[in-house]
């Protein structure tokens, strides 16, 4: 079978438009999926026992419930209770949900694996619970939980794919749409494979470059505290 590659001209402005509206839902999906995750880390660590009950549980339903249940329970269930949700703020709000979940328990796993002397020893000299945490955990446990947070990101670029059940017409739903006009499915799909494919290789590209700057900061912090012998 003979691959023709121009009917993809024809059809760009329908591919480009599915990736730019993965682009927006995969941004917006982060904005609100990380801050998210931190609150229920601190939730699940949390002293008060009805605040860590409430944010395990959420994490357990949204960790062990299929990620396309979820979007449909959103899109189909809630308009039989009056609430109608935009497809697009849907696949937004869905993504951000299911995504908290595992960023959550990412950032607990990094706060969990500093010494919990330290943060005894920045109680004991005065400091408050979140200056503890903002000035001496927080920053350690940032170059812990980078590699794992760039692998969840990348991971919820390739689940945006799964909001083209709900209509979404997100890239692979335009990839869809266009192989269905032209019965080209072979060249359709070996574009988006490729569009998927750099924006995931630019994200962590990005990532790497973030995360040797960490690197290269905390060697200059431990290099400026070292004490210089005199001879």
């Amino acid at each position: 079978m003979d691959l023709d590659f121009t009917i993809i001209l024809d059809w760009w402005p329908q591919l480009l438009g599915g990736f730019k509206l993965t682009l927006v839902i995969v941004t917006g999906a982060i904005l609100l999926g990380i801050p998210l995750g931190c609150l229920l880390a601190f939730g699940r660590q949390s002293r008060f026992k009805t605040v860590s009950i409430l944010s395990t549980a959420f994490i357990e339903v949204f960790r062990n419930t299929p990620f396309m249940i979820q979007v449909f329970l959103l899109f189909y269930v809630l308009p039989f209770y009056g609430i109608r949700i935009p497809a697009n703020i849907v696949g937004i709000i869905g993504l951000a949900l299911f995504s908290s979940v595992y960023y959550a328990e990412i950032i607990r796993a990094g706060i969990d694996s500093i010494p919990r002397g330290q943060m005894e020893s920045a109680r004991s000299v005065g400091m408050t619970y979140w200056q503890s945490m903002t000035n001496i955990i927080l920053p350690q446990t940032m170059r812990i939980i980078l590699p794992p947070i760039g692998n969840q990101t990348l991971s919820l670029v390739k689940e945006s794919a799964i909001l083209s059940t709900i209509t979404v017409q997100e890239l692979t739903m335009s990839a869809l749409i266009v192989q269905g006009q032209t019965f080209r499915p072979f060249e359709v799909f070996i574009v988006i494979t490729l569009l998927y494919w750099g924006l995931n290789e630019l994200i962590a590209t990005g990532l790497r470059v973030y995360e040797r700057r960490l690197e290269q900061r905390s060697l200059n912090r431990v290099d400026s505290t070292t004490p210089v012998a005199i001879k």
